[in-house]
């Protein structure tokens, strides 16, 4: 199979940065429709904040709601993104409550028939700063739990690379750790997701990773920044070299999903632009796309 374009719901959300979220999610799956995407990707994290639907106890309905929905529309679902928190700064007292969000995403991807489930691996410090080998061991014992419940629910849970920095040192944003977290799983259940835009962030060499990843790459968040913070604009408007990239992913046979994951490169704007801006960012990807297959036919 060829690679696809895609988006994640996130590219229709909010509105001149306000901080609530202006759309429902079936707002962004007609208005994502209309715009010509035919695949998406259900970001189950920000429904999983406040008051949001993924977290009351009718979640399972509305989950169903929003397939419906979709499958109105002829869409299909290749990835999604779990509910994710910061596993170093997470109250004990609320630990439950964000690992019950991430079972909700698990079981919601299920039902939305998603192929691929990206989650977040954890960071885990010692008494001194960051320890390897506790993250390690912690990441294991939990995707190891996330893997037995996506399993029954027939998902597929693909690995996110986090952001690395001077001060801010986070477990898997390397490509070695990454790579030995899934080697340790040691299950096809899991695969690797490729943030473009958390690469650029850590000053990766994003060819020479992907080559490295190889076939165990299922998802890709697609996106830009300047290089300084995580800005998740579309492609060509920060500071990434993309032609190397494209390449790239038609070297190692890419087949999943080209995923747009850019929701601040419409989260500013008022209602009345995002339309025809999301129809920008499906020329945008679909031109990305055909450089890639391109490429594959040689």
């Amino acid at each position: 199979m060829a690679v696809r374009l895609s988006t994640s719901t996130c590219i229709h959300e909010r509105v001149r940065w306000g901080a609530e979220v202006f759309y429902t999610c079936e707002d962004s799956i007609r208005a994502c429709a209309q715009a010509g995407y035919k695949i998406l990707d259900i970001n189950f994290a920000t429904y999983s904040r406040g008051t949001l639907p993924m977290t009351q106890p009718d979640w399972e309905e509305w989950v169903k709601r929003t397939k419906e929905t979709a499958d109105a529309l002829g869409i299909e679902w290749y990835q999604g993104h779990a509910h994710f928190y910061d596993w170093v700064a997470v109250d004990p007292a609320d630990l439950d409550w964000h690992e019950e969000l991430i079972r909700r995403s698990i079981i919601g991807a299920g039902i939305m028939g998603v192929k691929w489930l990206v989650i977040h691996p954890g960071t885990v410090r010692d008494e001194t700063w960051y320890s390897y080998q506790k993250s390690l061991a912690a990441n294991l014992e939990a995707f190891r739990r996330y893997g037995e419940l996506a399993a029954r629910h027939n998902v597929g849970i693909a690995i996110e690379n986090m952001i690395e920095s001077i001060v801010n040192r986070r477990y898997c944003s390397s490509v070695e750790e990454l790579l030995e977290l899934h080697a340790e799983l040691d299950d096809p259940l899991f695969g690797i997701c490729w943030d473009t835009g958390h690469a650029h962030l850590s000053k990766v060499d994003q060819s020479a990773a992907l080559r490295q990843i190889g076939g165990r790459l299922k998802a890709l968040h697609i996106d830009d920044n300047r290089g300084e913070r995580d800005e998740h604009f579309a492609p060509y408007f920060g500071t990434i070299e993309w032609e190397p990239i494209l390449d790239t992913l038609a070297e190692i046979g890419f087949d999943g999903c080209f995923t747009f994951e850019i929701h601040n490169f419409t989260n500013g704007l008022p209602d009345g632009l995002h339309a025809p801006c999301l129809r920008f960012t499906y020329e945008l990807g679909t031109f990305m796309v055909d450089a890639i297959r391109q490429k594959q036919r040689g």
